[in-house]
């Protein structure tokens, strides 16, 4: 089972499935630590923060300033305002299965990637 949502677009309603179920192919239930979830979903911040800033334009020294504002809207958006270290497990779960949803958000938005890095702090 997962999290299954609707969203309004262009071409009309969209259904959104987020949070597939955690089974491996053969039915066999992957586990791994919180730690390495914790990890992943950071690692996978600091990919996506370094290809939407070079997306954009922008040497990928710049990076620092997209992962900044893509975690802090994680954070309030996914995880419930907490920081990565200290959010629950499923919220982390969650934030990762989000995770490709986000970059293609923040990459549809012209100048968004620009301005974080022009006048972001």
């Amino acid at each position: 089972m997962g999290v299954v949502g609707q969203e309004l677009g262009g071409q009309g309603w969209k259904t959104i499935h987020s949070a597939p179920d955690e089974t491996a192919p053969g039915g066999a239930v992957v586990q791994i630590s919180d730690e390495a979830a914790r990890d992943a979903v950071k690692e996978a911040l600091l990919d996506m923060a370094e290809f939407l800033t070079v997306e954009a334009g922008y040497a990928a020294m710049f990076k620092d300033k997209v992962y900044s504002a893509l975690l802090h809207h994680v954070r309030a958006k996914l995880l419930k305002g907490d920081s990565l270290g200290l959010a629950e497990r499923s919220d982390v779960d969650f934030a990762w299965k989000m995770l490709p949803q986000v970059q293609v958000k923040v990459a549809a938005i012209p100048g968004l990637i620009a301005g974080v890095i022009e006048y972001g702090n």
